[in-house]
């Protein structure tokens, strides 16, 4: 009996021995645990030294350790284990573990409400050491038992402390690995500020709208690295949205051979600024806004859209973005800088369509301030004009010259016969021409314009005789040259047929030729009239032959000339019948001066006995008297002469 007692001492003994030694291994264990998670590690080296420790504390006979990877937990690292599944899927029960339980579970009835039999089976787990960061279960052990007992709660503790150790690792780990990205982050967002600021400035002191466009495939290809941008801005004129500039990295000859434009469907509400064109949603939401979306994409090699949206919601163009240049897929600040290089692109197009605009506008005033110096200048040349035909002329050339007029002609209206008689024209019609006033051209009679935009209804308005010598025309605008008096005069027209730019009907170029026609009216008529007078007034040549060769003696006198008078006296003559002499020889001689109805006088500056003998035969025939008086000989000045 004292022998047995003894025995059952002595085992006592050994194993209080037994656990001190455990317990000291243990706490050394984990003194080096805790030197080494204090390092600096990754999270697969505080998994991989964790699996390690585990087996080593608590020597456990089975261990597998589940990470999570995607939307399930995977097993990564087994021991003593042959056959379990590679996975376990993730459950709301896991899913809410670290949030609510967040501790060591030991036992299999806990480990039930967590784990499917199965893997309880094939592990015979019965401690499971949860592994947690932020609230949320990265991974877990699943332990069958020690290889010499079962845990105790002792060895729980173990457990406990060894999880507390591993989730302060993996915590500091990840809050580190989030402190580095959010720093590179924030390193990558202070560059694309920096970017964006020079890109910006870059952008908004270029105003000429090509260069625009290639800056900013520039800007948006080099700060996103996109291999394949293109930029497309709404175009006026076709009323589509067309491609402006394109870049190809890899390849700079692309944008030589690109063509490309999609009309919008205003239809269609804007549902995001940024289109992801792998996102079927993205793709049918672009396909939507724009018909001929899919050869663009094509053409473009587009991966992304970004819309530059405008005022009241209106797309004013649109950036595609192609892969990356390093083959790696966009990050999320690259749209934050899109997002912003989108804006200030719309702030630079804006200004420089304004600019574009204001300046258009500066060059089509500079234009009509052009062409009204002209016509003012054209007017005080027409007041200078000696006579109708130096009128017209002049008109027609102005016309040509500065205002771009290709075909024209000016005629005069004929009163006594209602026709036209062209006076000049750019080589359709010979001066003197007749043109009949159709029925279609009546409304000129009242000062009205006449207007064909139709070449081939040409001859309902000029007539058929008129109209086929009028070839490669652009229509007809006949303006009037009236005067309002009484009744409304018609003095003439100007008939325009062709102009190099431009439409001849727009309202300033009808202005502009209808105040030309205004302007000529008058003075015409005024010719006209003077005309009228010449042949009822009688010129004082009596006077003019007085006048004359007191200049010539004072010519002679000073280059020491010579000339001769010839005075022919008709005794037939009377004031009712003036003598023929001026009529018999004014293809004999040039300076002839009827200076009364009887006498004629001749200057003879050359030729004198040729011209005098020429003068005598060809009054032969007539009872007339000639006479012949020499300069220094006869005369020697004016007083002389008018005794003789």
């Amino acid at each position: 009996m004292s022998e047995q007692y003894n025995d059952i001492l002595k085992k006592i003994e050994q194993d209080v021995r037994n656990d001190s030694g455990t317990d000291l291994y243990r706490y050394l264990g984990l003194l080096e645990a805790i030197r080494f998670f204090s390092n600096k590690l990754t999270l697969q080296q505080i998994t991989e030294a964790a699996f390690d420790f585990v087996n080593e504390m608590l020597t456990v006979e089975k261990n597998a350790l589940f990470i999570l990877k995607g939307n399930r937990f995977e097993l990564v690292r087994k021991r003593a284990i042959e056959s379990l599944d590679s996975y376990i899927d993730i459950t709301p029960e896991l899913s809410e573990f670290a949030l609510f339980v967040g501790n060591v579970l030991w036992g299999r009835d806990s480990l039930n409400n967590y784990f499917s039999s199965d893997v309880l089976d094939a592990l015979d787990a019965s401690v499971m050491i949860p592994l947690a960061i932020e609230n949320k279960l990265y991974g877990f052990f699943l332990l069958s038992q020690k290889i010499s007992a079962p845990f105790n709660e002792n060895d729980i503790l173990v457990c406990e402390t060894l999880m507390n150790l591993f989730n302060n690792s993996l915590q500091s780990t990840s809050r580190l690995e989030q402190l580095q990205e959010s720093n590179k982050e924030l390193d990558e967002k202070i560059f694309n500020l920096f970017a964006i600021n020079q890109s910006a400035k870059a952008m908004l002191t270029e105003h000429r709208l090509d260069q625009l466009f290639k800056l900013a495939v520039d800007v948006f290809s080099e700060l996103t690295q996109s291999a394949n941008t293109g930029f497309v801005l709404y175009d006026k004129a076709s009323e589509k949205y067309a491609l402006k500039a394109y870049r190809d990295v890899f390849d700079s000859t692309a944008s030589k051979n690109l063509s490309l434009s999609v009309e919008y469907n205003v239809h269609v509400e804007i549902k995001k600024e940024i289109l992801d064109l792998s996102s079927k949603e993205d793709l049918m939401h672009f396909q939507d806004l724009f018909s001929g979306a899919d050869s663009l994409i094509d053409n473009l090699k587009a991966k992304y859209i970004v819309l530059i949206i405008g005022e009241n919601k209106q797309i004013l163009g649109f950036v595609t973005l192609g892969k990356t240049v390093t083959g790696f897929d966009y990050k999320k600040s690259a749209f934050e800088l899109v997002d912003s290089l989108a804006s200030y692109t719309y702030i630079a197009l804006s200004n420089a369509l304004h600019i574009k605009k204001v300046n258009d506008q500066k060059k089509l005033l500079q234009e009509k301030l052009d062409r009204m110096i002209t016509l003012n200048r054209l007017s005080k040349n027409i007041n200078s004009a000696i006579d109708s035909k130096t009128l017209i002329e002049l008109t027609l050339n102005t016309l040509t010259v500065s205002f771009d007029v290709e075909k024209a002609l000016i005629a005069l209206y004929d009163e006594e016969n209602g026709f036209f008689r062209a006076s000049m024209s750019t080589d359709l019609l010979e001066e003197g021409s007749i043109i009949q006033i159709t029925s279609a051209m009546q409304p000129l009679k009242r000062g009205s314009m006449v207007f064909e935009a139709e070449s081939e209804k040409l001859p309902e308005v000029l007539g058929h005789e008129f109209a086929s010598k009028v070839s490669d025309n652009s229509g007809v605008i006949i303006i009037p040259m009236t005067m309002e008096q009484y009744d409304t005069v018609l003095v003439g027209a100007i008939f325009i047929f062709k102009i190099k730019q431009g439409a001849f009907s727009d309202e300033e170029n009808t202005l502009i030729f209808d105040t030309i026609a205004n302007h000529m009216a008058p003075l015409l008529e005024g010719f006209k009239n003077i005309e009228k007078q010449k042949k009822t007034l009688k010129r004082d040549m009596a006077k003019i032959f007085t006048s004359d060769i007191e200049i010539l003696i004072n010519d002679s006198k000073s280059y020491d000339l010579e000339f001769e008078v010839i005075r022919i006296n008709d005794p037939h003559a009377t004031p009712y019948s003036e003598s023929k002499v001026p009529s018999l020889i004014e293809n004999i001689a040039e300076d002839i001066y009827p200076v009364s109805f009887s006498q004629t006088e001749i200057l003879i500056k050359y030729n004198f006995e040729k011209s005098f003998n020429a003068i005598s035969e060809a009054l032969n025939d007539t009872n007339v008297s000639v006479n012949r008086y020499c300069f220094n000989k006869d005369f020697t000045d004016l007083e002389s002469f008018l005794q003789l």
